[in-house]
């Protein structure tokens, strides 16, 4: 009459794995992955628990094999968050630019200013936000290569949705192309915000293939935020800040 009980964590190990694969594989957010595969591996151990000091058979079999493979899932999530800390979205074939031996890593270096002047919005640090999937380098977008871009997560409901940078009334202008990065699937809908100490300057909603050029007065800010919010958007698609300008 205990079949029933020992099934119930079994069938949940079960379940969650398969959740934290799948959630893995189309690019959800890794809080999502690392606890599901953590609760995997805890039901699986509870469910050889049950059975400890039993002969072997398919149930003890099935719970080892639940808390192996969310503990799998865990250090392979684990390690591909901390091995690929810049990817660059909406490239079919990107090529990566070995680093300097005598400077940092290439896609955290400053770029030369812009041909008309001005800088780059990547050679700014952030302060505050675009934890998760968040970085900058080249980015595709309506067909063409932008490659001074910061690509911002689609994932609003585990990753972070928006970006801090200091400006401090250091510039006239910002200047900036809005877009999904390409290949991104049709349906994808996506908000762009601009604002300034609070305020909102543009909002733009924006689906995969349309693009949208900004040209923005930021003479009084002090701090200007980037901010994505999720419409009808996949985890694997991306929005792209694209050659972002500071005048």
């Amino acid at each position: 009459m205990r079949a029933p009980t020992r099934f119930l964590p079994q069938t949940l190990g079960v379940v969650a794995d398969v959740a934290a694969v799948s959630v893995l594989i189309v690019g959800g957010g890794l809080p999502i992955v690392w606890a599901a595969s953590l609760g995997a591996v805890l039901l699986g151990v509870f469910a050889i628990w049950r059975r400890w000091g039993m002969p072997v058979d398919v149930w003890l079999a099935a719970g080892a094999a639940v808390a192996v493979a969310g503990a799998g899932v865990f250090g392979f999530s684990l390690a591909t968050e901390r091995n690929t800390p810049d990817r660059t979205p909406g490239l079919a074939a990107a090529t990566s630019t070995p680093p300097s031996s005598s400077s940092a890593p290439s896609a955290l270096s400053p770029s030369a200013a812009p041909p008309s002047g001005g800088v780059w919005l990547i050679n700014l640090p952030k302060v505050e936000g675009g934890y998760g999937d968040w970085r900058r380098g080249e980015a595709a977008v309506g067909g063409q290569v932008f490659k001074h871009s910061y690509i911002g997560t689609t994932c609003s409901k585990s990753d972070d949705g928006h970006e801090v940078f200091t400006i401090d009334q250091r510039f006239q202008r910002f200047h900036v192309t809005l877009g999904i990065a390409d290949g991104a699937p049709a349906e994808t809908v996506t908000r762009f915000v601009v604002r300034i100490d609070g305020r909102a300057l543009a909002t733009r909603d924006l689906r995969a293939g349309q693009v949208d050029v900004l040209d923005l007065p930021v003479a009084q800010g002090k701090q200007l935020l980037l901010q994505v919010d999720n419409i009808d958007s996949p985890c694997s698609a991306t929005a792209v800040w694209a050659d972002a300008v500071l005048r």
